[in-house]
């Protein structure tokens, strides 16, 4: 058996066996993300916000690219290559879904660090109105950006979906991945250092009551309910803050092979490859999208993992469900 079908025979393996439930623990991972994220004490916080349209932007992505390599990798049959208006679709989809998972957490990377700046001119960035607009921005945007994949992609020889070889528009394809992964990468690395160092100098603040006298006892009462609110709105803060730095290291490491394999792609385009090393380049780029989508399935146990709120959230929600069910059975 030579190296480069034991490659292929390995890619297959790993779709079939380890794809497929990180698919179903995808799906049901960040479904579960949006029900937690969307509750009262957390769909207020800004931050927010971004991870519920990331889990979304996430299934999505599991439910194009993720479940076609399953099928195929079971069927040996890719109906994206024998049907142009389903190859153009998935595409459009792909690069949509996985441009738009990438902003948000470019986002998510920079309220943080906006939530942690010392100065408070800075934080007032951090607003729920802003949030909204660039949520709806980023959507609209990628809708735009992605459509060269309905006018570029094209279903080649052998029954392959993709861009054709040679032409100006795999040049423009190869350029705009490479760029899409590294910048991200970039900007997501770059704030989470920066978030570190402002978490590193942050200072608590002492929170200082008033003097109370016996004809102020209504503004005690008053005072001490504000400050109350304003702690439990921090704590919750810093545990989103957590779960944030956390899940962008995550991504830093495994998406790295995703963001440097592309720039590799476009610089070796041109020279010859024997059939064993295109056997490796497609083998590493089919690991690449692995670990890529190992990471957005691991999402809710890294939440689970990291936040005390959540962990709560996630139990009232439980406990919800089993309630809702025995009302439901009666």
């Amino acid at each position: 058996m030579t190296l480069a079908s034991q490659l292929t025979s390995l890619t297959t393996t790993l779709m079939i066996y380890y794809m497929t439930p990180v698919y179903i623990i995808g799906i049901l991972g960040n479904l579960t993300n949006i029900l937690i994220f969307s509750r009262r004490k957390l769909r207020s916080n800004t931050c927010s916000r971004y991870f519920i349209g990331m889990s979304v932007a996430q299934i999505v992505l599991f439910n194009t690219f993720g479940l076609t390599r399953v099928i195929i990798s079971r069927t040996g049959v890719d109906l994206a290559g024998m049907n142009v208006g389903l190859c153009k679709l998935r595409i459009f989809v792909y690069i949509y879904s996985l441009g738009l998972t990438r902003q948000f957490l470019c986002l998510i990377s920079i309220d943080r660090w906006i939530l942690s700046a010392q100065h408070a001119r800075i934080r007032q960035f951090s607003s729920p109105r802003l949030v909204t607009s660039l949520i709806i921005g980023s959507v609209c945007f990628w809708l735009v950006f992605s459509i060269h994949g309905l006018i570029g992609y094209e279903i080649t020889s052998a029954h392959f979906c993709g861009a054709p070889l040679g032409s100006a528009y795999a040049e423009f394809y190869a350029i705009q991945i490479t760029i899409s992964s590294i910048v991200p990468f970039l900007i997501i690395s770059a704030f989470t250092l920066l978030t570190f160092r402002n978490v590193r100098h942050w200072r608590r603040v002492q929170i200082v009551q008033p003097s109370v006298n016996v004809a102020n006892l209504a503004k005690k009462a008053i005072t001490n309910r504000s400050l109350s609110m304003n702690v439990s709105h921090y704590r919750r803060e810093f545990q989103l803050m957590k779960i944030s730095l956390l899940q962008v290291i995550f991504y830093v490491v495994f998406a790295m092979t995703s963001t440097i394999f592309p720039l590799y792609s476009y610089l070796t385009s041109t020279l010859p490859k024997s059939t064993d090393q295109l056997a490796i380049d497609a083998f590493i780029v089919s690991t690449a999208l692995i670990l890529l989508y190992t990471y957005t399935a691991s999402t809710f146990f890294l939440y689970t993992w990291v936040s005390k709120t959540f962990r709560k959230e996630l139990l009232l929600t439980l406990m919800t469900l089993v309630r809702w069910m025995k009302r439901a059975h009666l």
